[in-house]
This record gives structure tokens, C-alpha cells and sequence, in this order.
């Protein structure tokens, strides 16, 4: 199985909880977490990712330390396909890292430096949490108090202004997270304004976000990259004051973050602030939504979708993913996705939907182990005619920007894939060869992704057998397809299509609203 190598500073930071995060979204490949000390990596540490990456098809280094500390040691990581995501604004400038295949930035601000250092490929991924973790709180409760949390409780975190203007205003200010600077700690909590957590669980930290008012952040520049707790804070619909820092301004559209735009040690400035939204309901809750709705898309699931393209593009070839619907026969459908694997072009996925009376997970499962190519499998299985349901499925889910369709009966010769990327075109729909030529049927077909869906999918309403080629036929032609026949592109069916003859009345009822709707033609 295509194999990727997720390389940590230390488990259980905030880039351990990212990668770890987005595990149970890389089902389809065989997606590896390692946390590795970068100045003090234990032998155990050191063994376990050196015998991953000898055989990993791309190494996600997601810390620049860890990563340049075992590029400088072993030599060899370097003919690994690799990608490098920067987290920390302060570092961008300590090298041109153009070792790298791809560099990610995970706000605008490092997208942007880098695209003026690299000559590489460079690509912007933002931060996520968790949203079934950070549940939005539709309960919340009108109250005079303030939340600050910080992975490091140290001077450049802007923690004992925060607590002074607490202090001031006479609220209390709940603290969250790891004493980094004892002397400072000590000061904040001085103020006598601060109750203070330390390793909390998660279900406890949710508990202190449904419990405050208001999040502040009040880091200095040029530090942050984040922060995840505004993130997490907004999820759970707190509120948030922060100063114009790391993903803070990529967020922004005016009415969801009160911005603190004076120095991180403006006491008088963090009052006024804090004073102002809340002595203003209507836009507590302005704010709580607007937030909301502004970050929804900030959550594992997208942010591992566009690694996985990311770990796509760095095989030769444009990526291909090849849908297969599948139902029954596991015997047939072995034989259509041993053909599938055997495809003489180099980039390729596979998404199989099943959708027959029996899971074909097993028979997916074990052809998946040997197989150097990811490989998802998508149970849907009902009652219904799903044909176009399940590729339009499996489309949404796909990595690539070229669709192959190819249903389960055809077994596809092995350079089917090559003719048609060789082939295809902008508004081409490509068809290829099964024995005899006959009009465009879909069930071996090529078109680019972003067009397929340009085009509308396939018809859900096609809900009974004989309809969807000719309504897929019909529409193409009339939004300007050219439905070309690709006669090098061959794949030989296997045994018979399902039985026209017991699915006669089914025919003729497609055919009628077919042609209720003015789709025959």
C-alpha cells in the first residue's frame, strides 16, 4: 500500500494532535505518525522512522528541526520524495529549503515568505481542530470572565497584561496550559486574578470554554502560527479578543474577532476591549456565529484531503483516480481491480463503492495489502438502483483531477489508463473500446474531474436500470461534450450485463420519464 511517513517533533504537542488528527481520514494508504526529538531523539524513535522511511513513498516532515537534523544524519532521506510544512514564522528565513519538494505554509504570512525564498513548489495547508471534539455551545451564558491557554506560559504569550486588566476589571481569568517560565508564572499568578489549570483532558478544557466569556490572545509578533486554541475557542462559541497574529488576520471579515491592535503590554487597551464586548450582547452573539461560520471548513477531514493530493502529485504522471461501483460477485470484482492495479500509467488511486447485498470489504482488504497504491473503500448498499450515486461518490472523494470510470464487469487491458490521459482533452467525455463499438456508454469512460462536475454528475433521479447512459449521453451533448470514442483504451467485459429481460419493466418506466422530461434523443 502507498505508504507515507508523518514525521513529529514530540507526541502529544500541538502538531502531534494535527497529524494524529487526520489519521482515521488516510484509510486508503498506509499513513504512519512518528514523533521524533529533534536535538535528543531516542534510539526507539530513530528506529521505528528509519525503518518506515526506507520503504515510505513520501516522507510529511511537519517540523523543520526534525527534519533537517535527519536529512543532515542520513544522507539518503534525500532521494525520498518529501514535503515540508512550516509552523513557525520566525524560521522561514534560516534556510532556502529548496531540498524539498514541496514547502507548506500553514497561514498567509508564511505562504507568503515562502513564495519569495523557494523555487520549489509551494503550497498553503491552514491549521484545524477537531469539531466533533469543540462542539458549539448553543447554551451559552452571558458571563463576566476570560479564558487564556498557552502551550508554553512564558513572557512572549502576553498572559500577565491579560491578567492585570482581569485584575482591573474585576473578572475572573482562567489559565490554561504548560509553565514554561517559573518566574513568570509566578507574576501572573500574583495578580490574584487567575485560576490556573495545568494537563487538563480535553473534555475539561471544553468544559473552560463553555464556562468563560471571552477568549484574548495577546502574543507578541512574529511568534504565533496559529493559535489552535482560537480555533477550538471559536468551535466551541467563544468569543474572541487577539491581537493581528499568526492565522488571527486570515480569519478575519470584520465582525467576528475584536482585534487588539495596540502592543501586547497595553494593559489599559486589553480593558477597553474586554469592556466593550462585553457590555454588548447582540454582539457577543454577532461575533459567536460569525466566527463560526467564518472557520467550518478549518477541520481534519479537508486538511487531509489536500495532504493526499499533495502526497499524489509527487508520483510521476498526472494523478488518476479510477472509480469502480461494485455489487456482488466478489470473484468478478477481484478480477476488475487486479486488472485496475496492473495499469501501466505510473499515478493512479482506486475508490471502490459497493453497494451490493454483501460487504466486499475483505476482498477490497486483501487486495490492498500488496497493492503500492491507495485504495478506498466506500460501503453505500440499499435497496435502491445506486449506479449514479456511487460514482458520484466515490468522485467527491477522489484526489485527482482525472476520473476514470470503469465499472465492475470491465477488466481493463493494462495501458487502458495510459491511452486515455494520452487522449483526453478540455470537453472531451472519452469512451473507451470493450470488443465492438457502439455510442458513448459511460461504464469505461474518462473525462477531467472539475468538468465531470461542471456538468452536473451523474442523475441520482436515474434510479432504476435504463436510464443513465442515455440521460448522461443526452446531457453531455447539449452542454457541448464531445463524447469521443478512444478505440486504444480497450477493456473486455466480463460475463453478461444484468438481465434485460427481467428488468423489462424497469426499462420502460425510465424510458417513460425519460421522455416525460424531454431527455430522449
Amino acid at each position: 500500500m502507498f505508504r507515507v511517513v508523518c514525521v513529529v517533533d514530540k507526541e502529544r504537542t500541538a502538531l502531534d494532535r494535527l497529524a494524529q488528527g487526520v489519521k482515521p481520514y488516510h484509510q486508503n494508504i498506509d499513513y504512519h505518525v512518528v514523533a521524533v526529538h529533534p536535538k535528543r531523539p531516542s534510539p526507539e524513535q530513530l528506529q521505528e522512522f528509519l525503518s518506515l522511511a526506507q520503504t515510505s513513498d513520501v516522507i510529511d516532515y511537519q517540523y523543520f528541526r526534525t527534519a533537517e537534523m535527519l536529512r543532515k544524519n542520513y544522507e539518503w532521506l534525500k532521494d525520498i520524495p518529501s514535503i515540508l510544512t512550516h509552523n513557525n514564522p520566525y524560521s522561514i528565513k534560516e534556510s532556502d529549503w529548496n531540498d524539498y519538494q514541496i514547502n507548506v505554509g500553514n497561514n498567509n504570512e508564511i505562504y507568503g515568505n515562502l513564495k519569495q525564498i523557494t523555487t520549489t513548489r509551494v503550497e498553503k495547508i491552514p491549521i484545524v481542530v477537531d469539531p466533533h471534539q469543540w462542539t458549539f455551545n448553543d447554551s451559552y451564558e452571558y458571563n463576566r470572565s476570560v479564558i487564556m491557554v498557552a502551550n508554553r506560559i512564558e513572557s512572549k504569550k502576553g498572559i500577565l497584561p491579560v491578567a492585570l486588566a482581569c485584575k482591573a476589571l474585576g473578572i475572573k481569568m482562567y489559565l490554561v496550559g504548560a509553565i514554561s517560565d517559573m518566574a513568570y508564572w509566578q507574576e501572573v499568578m500574583a495578580t490574584q486574578a487567575v485560576e490556573f489549570a495545568q494537563e487538563v483532558t480535553d473534555d475539561e478544557l471544553k468544559a473552560l470554554y463553555y464556562k468563560a466569556g471571552i477568549l484574548v490572545c495577546n502574543s507578541v509578533d512574529g511568534f504565533e502560527s496559529g493559535t489552535m486554541p482560537v480555533l477550538e475557542a471559536i468551535f466551541c462559541g467563544v468569543p474572541v479578543i487577539s491581537r493581528p497574529v499568526g492565522h488571527v488576520p486570515d480569519i478575519l471579515n470584520g465582525d467576528n474577532i475584536m482585534i487588539q491592535d495596540k502592543a501586547p503590554d497595553d494593559v489599559i487597551r486589553i480593558q477597553e476591549l474586554i469592556s466593550e464586548l462585553l457590555a454588548d450582547k447582540k454582539r457577543i452573539e454577532r461575533v459567536r456565529h460569525e466566527a463560526w461560520l467564518k472557520i467550518k471548513d478549518r477541520n481534519f477531514e479537508r486538511r487531509a484531503y489536500m495532504y493526499q493530493r499533495l502526497y499524489r502529485s509527487l508520483t510521476p504522471g498526472e494523478p488518476v483516480s479510477i472509480v469502480i461501483p461494485v455489487a456482488n460477485k466478489p470473484e468478478v470484482t477481484s478480477k476488475c481491480l487486479t486488472a485496475a492495479l496492473n495499469q501501466t500509467y505510473p499515478n493512479i488511486e482506486l475508490l471502490v463503492v459497493d453497494d451490493g447485498v454483501e460487504p466486499q470489504h475483505q476482498t477490497v482488504a486483501s487486495i490492498a495489502l500488496t497493492a503500492n497504491i491507495p485504495i478506498r473503500y466506500i460501503r453505500l448498499g440499499d435497496d435502491k438502483y445506486n449506479l449514479a450515486k456511487a460514482r458520484n461518490i466515490a468522485a467527491i472523494e477522489a484526489t485527482s483531477d482525472i476520473l476514470v470510470f470503469c465499472d465492475q464487469r470491465m477488466i481493463m487491458d493494462k495501458d487502458c489508463v495510459d491511452e486515455f490521459v494520452k487522449n483526453l482533452e478540455p470537453k472531451k467525455w472519452l469512451y473507451g473500446s470493450k470488443g465492438v463499438k457502439k455510442d458513448f456508454i459511460e461504464n469505461i469512460s474518462c473525462i477531467n474531474r472539475n468538468e465531470f462536475f461542471t456538468f452536473g454528475m451523474f442523475s441520482e433521479r436515474c434510479e432504476q436500470y435504463g436510464a443513465l447512459s442515455q440521460e448522461t449521453r443526452l446531457r453531455a451533448r447539449r452542454q457541448g461534450f464531445d463524447l469521443k470514442y478512444a478505440e486504444t483504451a480497450k477493456a473486455t467485459p466480463e460475463g453478461k450485463s444484468s438481465n434485460k429481460r427481467s428488468k423489462k419493466y424497469e426499462i420502460m418506466a425510465s424510458k417513460n420519464w425519460l421522455w416525460k422530461a424531454g431527455l430522449e434523443g
